[in-house]
């Protein structure tokens, strides 16, 4: 269960702290798995669902990441600050 009071999202809290931070929508990266996570997602500049994540999530993301068992955040975020291709996986195909 997740409580939060009303009007309260996982997007609007990190619009707050980007605005906060002056970091642009365009520069974040966001990750989910769950339909509590799609309004973030879809505020977030790029979005990424994990491989094992809802369907929801999953067609609404632009990128598939690695599953959490596979630590698909650790993946992606070490391939975009390494400069690799953080948009698909070798295993799971972007979509």
């Amino acid at each position: 269960m997740e409580i939060s009071a009303h009007g309260i999202t996982k997007a609007s809290a990190l619009a707050g702290l980007c605005a906060d931070l002056a970091v642009s929508r365009g520069d974040v990266v966001a990750f989910g798995d769950m339909p509590n996570d799609l309004p973030m997602l879809r505020w977030a500049g790029t979005s990424y669902a994990m491989a094992d994540a809802d369907a929801s999530v999953r067609a609404e993301a632009d990128h598939v990441a690695p599953s959490c068992s596979e630590e698909g955040v650790a993946q992606v975020i070490e391939s975009l600050l390494g400069g690799g291709d953080a948009t698909a996986s070798p295993t799971v195909p972007d979509h």
